[in-house]
């Protein structure tokens, strides 16, 4: 099974001195999944126009949000999102990551992609940006260079500032990352950003429902990861690396209630009668068929907006 071999690389690599930074490296250099492309970076600006336009439909201003101090949790290897903010006048914006991922190779890619998507004027961002916001970095400008230049903070691992932070946030957002996080873990991610954020601050976030490693494997279904015990899942498939904690919906929605969020938006992308389908025509585990309706389990995509009483 394709998809299992991955997870085992994935569990060999996260166990050996050094195996982190190597697969890294094949990652940049083999099989390019961490390698900026324009349908990678314009994915992500997808969303980020998503948020904004949730922000524009409940009242806030262009100006408004440009005023705001936005988190952006688990930026990963290319900050696109953070970038496009920047462009349209965002300034002491914080990035962060439970490992340093950044270079400065891949913001600048990140940059250019921003750059060459958004300065089509039919991009819908394009009418967005601040000529003043838009100047390009210095050449041979180092990542910290970049990062002061576009009005950015890096932090990984972020716990150790976040809890001494204070309240210091208006805009926090998290994509496609929530699926890696297991509990407690994800219990004490939303107690922080809670912590952070001003009274009345906002928290988006994006999160698949689906089995991952369906992306990279067309021979298992979406719903590959219901067959599973959680003992099974944990021994042979998760692991530092690649964790995917298999929550559905629910769980995101206790998890934000527990922090003491006030849940604005909770947007789910349900199942089709396609998927429903395909769905039963699984064994799925107890474990899963106890906890969770058909309908849940088939949910593919969550978003959700959560605000700071």
């Amino acid at each position: 099974m394709k998809w299992l071999a991955k997870a085992l690389a994935f569990k060999v690599f996260s166990s050996v001195p050094g195996g982190n930074s190597f697969y890294r490296y094949l990652q940049a250099n083999w099989t390019k999944s961490i390698v900026a492309t324009p349908a990678r970076v314009g994915q992500k600006i997808d969303i980020g126009m998503r948020y904004l336009g949730w922000l524009d439909q409940h009242g806030y201003s262009i100006d408004d949000i440009r005023q705001m101090r936005h988190l952006d949790l688990g930026c990963g290897w290319h900050p696109s999102i953070p970038i496009l903010y920047s462009k349209m006048g965002l300034k002491g914006q914080v990035l962060t990551d439970l490992n340093y991922l950044i270079g400065t190779q891949t913001f600048r890619e990140s940059l250019e992609f921003v750059d060459q998507l958004t300065g089509d004027p039919a991009h819908p961002a394009h009418h967005l940006l601040l000529e003043s916001a838009c100047q390009p970095p210095p050449a041979n400008a180092s990542l910290d260079e970049l990062l002061a230049h576009a009005g950015m903070e890096y932090y990984a691992p972020y716990f150790d500032w976040a809890r001494s932070a204070g309240e210091c946030i208006d805009l926090a957002t998290c994509t496609q990352v929530l699926m890696h996080i297991e509990r407690p873990i994800l219990d004490d991610c939303f107690k922080v950003i809670f912590d952070l954020l001003h009274s009345g601050g906002i928290f988006m976030s994006t999160v698949h429902l689906f089995d991952i490693y369906s992306n990279s494997d067309p021979s298992i279904t979406i719903y590959n990861h219901v067959k599973y015990s959680k003992q099974m899942w944990s021994n042979l498939v998760n692991s530092d690396m690649m964790p995917f904690n298999r929550y559905k919906a629910r769980d995101y929605r206790e998890a934000l209630e527990t922090a003491g969020f006030e849940i604005l938006e909770f947007d789910i992308d349900h199942g089709t009668p396609q998927d429903l389908q395909s769905l039963r025509t699984l064994q799925i585990h107890p474990e899963f068929s106890a906890r969770y309706t058909e309908e849940e389990l088939a949910d593919k995509h969550l978003f959700f907006v959560a605000r700071k009483p």
